[in-house]
C-alpha cells in the first residue's frame, strides 16, 4: 500500500450497513492464516510515536485500554476494572446494569482486579429485558441525551479511578501473560447461541488465538488516542473499499431498520425494485422471514435470512398500521444495482440538476471526481433533449462519510476559481499544507446548493466548508458529523498482512477554523422528517476520546439573504403539501430533499 495515501472517513466500512440492507448474496470465504504477535503490538507503538498528531499522549491510558480491549476479545469475555471502581458500582451506574459475576485478582497487590460475569444469569437478564424493552416506546430526544450524558460520566470516573490505580506496560505484559497462560479455559463461548436462529456464517472462522488478543490489544492502544485510528486487516480494508465503489447485490431492495430489542420495520423500499413491486410499504414490520420469527433477532441477522438469489423467493410476514391482522407478502429477490455516483434531473423541476456523492472513491475502475464531471456532462445533454435550461445544481453529499482527502480537494476545485480549499496542520510537529483553487478548473458557474446531514463526515465536510466559506453555494440540511482530523494508512511495519490507520493532522476549513466537533452548520436548517423535527443524531462529540475542539473567534460571513429565501418559499413552497398527499403512498418521499427543493427555487428565483 502506497505510504502516501492519506484517508479521511468517518468508518472502515463505510457502507457494509447500506449493502447488507440489500442483500448482498453471499460467498464462502477461506480463512486467512495470518499472524499478529507481541512485535507487531510493538511496531504499532513505535509508528505512533513516529506518526502521531500528539506527541505526548498519555501511556498509561493506551497500555490500559490496550489490557482492556485484549480481555474483552476473548470468546468467554473478562472485564478489568480499578478496584476502587468496581466497588463503588452502586454509586456510578444504573441499578439494571450491574451485572452479576465474581471477581479475582492477577496479584493480590494489584490496584485493579478480573471481573468474570455469571453468564447464565446474564442471559437471563437479557432475555427478561428484551421482553420489557420491546413494548416501550422510542426514547425520546431528552431521552437519549440524558442515556449518553450518563454514559459520559461514568467513562470520565472509570478514566479517572484508572489513573489513579496507576496501570503500567508491566501489568498489560502481566495480563497478556495471563491470557496466554489460560486461553484454553476461554476459548469457548459461555453461552451458545440459538442455532435455529442464526443462519450459518459463509465465512470459515479461524479458532481463537492470542493473535486475537494482540490484535484487539493493538486496537485498544489505538483507540485511547482517538476513535479514528486502528489497525486491521489489509483484505477487510480492500473489501470495505469495494463495497463503496460501483457495485451491484442481489436481495429485495429495502432499506431496514430496528432488531434486537426493537420492531425490524422497513424504512423505505427502493423505488423500481423487488420489495416495493411485490407491495412492501415503508413503516410495515417484519414480523418473520420464510416463517421464522424476527423478535430478539439482530438487524444483520434478520438481513441475512432475507438475501438470497436472484429469482429466489422470500416471504415476509408483516404488520401494516391500520390493517387487522398481519399478513404475508412473497418477493422475488433481485439485483440491486448500488453507484457511487447517481444523477437526474429532479421530478417536476427539470431545471435542476441533481447529482448524489456516497464517498470520495478512487480505483482503477472510476474516480469520484471524473464521475461527478461525467454526470454533470449528461445532465446537460439530457436538459437540452426536453429543451429545458439547466438553472439550478444540487450536490448531494447526505450520509457521505468520507474517502480519500485529495478527492475532496479536486471536487472542492470544480466549484471554486480561487482561494484555499483546505489547510491541514500537525501542531505538535510543526507540518502544515495548504491547498487552494486552481484557475480555470469549475465545472460550472451554475447556482449549487449543497445538502448536509449529520452523516456527512470528513472529506464531504471539507467540500462543503470551502463552498460555504467561499459563498459558492448554499448548505441546506443539518449540522454535518464533525470529524476534521486526517488519517495516514500505511502497512504495518515488518507485517504487510495489516494496515495501520493512524490520525496524522487536523484539517481546516478556508476561514481558519478547525471544524473538529463542531461540523460544518447549514446555511438554512431544513428537517428530514414528516413532522418537521430534528431528533437527536450521533455526532463526534459523542464519541469516546474524540480530539477536543479548538476555540475561533471568526465568524462566518453571510453571503445570501436567508431571510429572503425563507419568506419566498413560506409563500410559493410546495414540499408541505407534497408531504401531506405522500401519507397514503407506498414509498416514504425524502422529506429534506422535498424541502430543498423549495429553497432551491427561492435561490434560482431570488439571486
Amino acid at each position: 500500500m502506497n505510504k502516501k495515501n492519506i484517508f479521511i472517513t468517518l468508518f472502515l466500512s463505510i457502507i457494509i450497513a447500506l449493502s447488507a440492507t440489500l442483500n448482498c448474496e453471499p460467498t464462502t470465504k477461506k480463512k486467512q492464516n495470518t499472524k499478529f504477535g507481541a512485535e507487531d503490538f510493538n511496531q504499532v507503538i513505535k509508528s505512533v510515536e513516529t506518526h502521531y498528531i500528539d506527541k505526548n499522549i498519555d501511556v498509561d491510558r493506551a497500555f490500559t485500554d490496550a489490557a482492556v480491549f485484549a480481555m474483552m476479545s476473548l470468546p468467554h469475555s473478562l472485564y478489568l476494572y480499578p478496584e476502587a471502581y468496581y466497588n463503588d458500582r452502586e454509586k456510578i451506574e444504573e441499578k439494571d446494569d450491574i451485572l452479576p459475576g465474581k471477581t479475582f485478582k492477577l496479584s493480590p497487590s494489584d490496584t485493579f482486579l478480573v471481573f468474570e460475569p455469571d453468564y447464565k444469569k446474564v442471559d437471563e437478564i437479557r432475555k427478561a429485558k428484551l421482553k420489557t424493552e420491546s413494548a416501550k416506546p422510542k426514547m425520546s430526544n431528552d431521552e437519549l441525551k440524558n442515556l449518553i450524558e450518563r454514559e459520559r460520566t461514568r467513562k470520565s470516573i472509570l478514566t479517572a479511578k484508572w489513573e489513579e490505580a496507576k496501570f503500567s506496560r508491566k501489568d498489560f505484559d502481566r495480563v497478556m501473560a495471563f491470557i496466554q497462560e489460560n486461553i484454553k479455559k476461554y476459548k469457548t463461548p459461555p453461552i451458545k447461541e440459538n442455532t435455529e436462529e442464526i443462519e450459518e456464517d459463509e465465512t470459515v472462522k479461524e479458532e481463537y488465538s492470542v493473535k486475537d488478543a494482540w490484535l484487539s490489544a493493538a486496537n485498544g492502544y489505538l483507540n485511547s488516542l482517538d476513535p479514528h485510528s486502528n489497525v486491521f486487516l489489509k483484505k477487510d480494508w480492500e473489501d470495505s473499499m469495494a463495497k463503496i465503489q460501483d457495485g451491484s447485490f442481489e436481495g429485495i431492495g429495502a432499506i431496514l431498520s430496528g432488531g434486537g430489542s426493537r420492531d425490524v420495520i422497513v424504512e423505505n423500499p427502493l423505488e423500481d425494485y423487488p420489495a416495493v413491486k411485490a407491495g412492501v410499504r415503508s413503516g410495515d414490520v417484519i414480523l418473520a422471514v420464510d416463517g421464522k420469527a424476527t423478535k430478539g433477532l439482530s438487524l444483520d441477522k434478520v438481513v441475512k435470512r432475507i438475501k438470497g438469489k436472484k429469482g429466489t423467493k422470500v416471504t415476509l410476514l408483516v404488520k401494516r398500521t391500520g390493517v387487522p391482522k398481519s399478513f404475508e407478502i412473497k418477493v422475488t429477490r433481485d439485483k440491486i444495482e448500488i453507484k457511487n455516483v447517481q444523477s437526474r434531473l429532479l421530478k417536476d423541476n427539470e431545471h435542476i440538476g441533481y447529482i448524489k456523492l456516497s464517498g470520495f472513491v478512487r480505483s482503477e475502475t472510476e474516480s469520484s471526481e471524473k464521475d461527478i464531471v461525467t454526470h454533470f456532462r449528461r445532465l446537460e445533454e439530457e436538459s437540452k433533449k426536453k429543451n429545458q435550461k439547466l438553472k439550478a445544481l444540487v450536490l448531494d453529499l447526505r450520509n457521505n462519510a468520507g474517502g480519500y482527502l485529495d478527492l475532496a480537494i479536486e471536487i472542492s476545485d470544480m466549484f471554486l476559481s480561487s482561494g484555499v480549499i483546505v489547510s491541514t496542520k500537525s501542531p505538535d510537529r510543526g507540518d502544515s499544507e495548504v491547498r487552494s483553487a486552481k484557475k480555470d478548473n469549475d465545472l460550472t458557474d451554475l447556482p449549487v446548493v449543497v445538502l448536509i446531514n449529520a452523516k456527512s463526515a470528513s472529506a464531504s465536510e471539507i467540500v462543503a466548508s470551502a463552498i460555504k466559506d467561499h459563498g459558492r453555494g448554499l448548505l441546506l440540511g443539518e449540522r454535518t458529523f464533525g470529524k476534521a482530523t486526517v488519517q495516514k494508512l500505511m502497512d504495518l511495519p515488518h507485517n504487510n498482512d495489516y494496515v495501520l490507520k493512524i490520525t496524522q493532522s487536523r484539517y481546516y476549513s478556508p476561514s481558519g477554523k478547525t471544524i473538529q466537533v463542531v461540523g460544518v452548520e447549514p446555511d438554512i436548517e431544513i428537517s428530514a422528517e414528516e413532522d418537521g423535527s430534528f431528533p437527536f443524531q450521533y455526532r463526534e462529540e459523542n464519541m469516546w476520546h474524540h480530539l477536543p475542539k479548538i476555540p475561533h473567534e471568526y465568524k462566518t460571513k453571510e453571503y445570501f439573504n436567508t431571510n429572503a429565501l425563507k419568506d419566498w418559499v413560506k409563500e410559493n413552497g410546495k414540499a408541505e403539501k407534497l408531504i401531506e398527499e405522500s401519507k397514503s403512498g407506498p414509498i416514504k418521499p425524502d422529506y429534506q430533499l422535498l424541502r430543498a427543493i423549495d429553497y432551491v427555487n427561492a435561490f434560482i428565483t431570488t439571486k
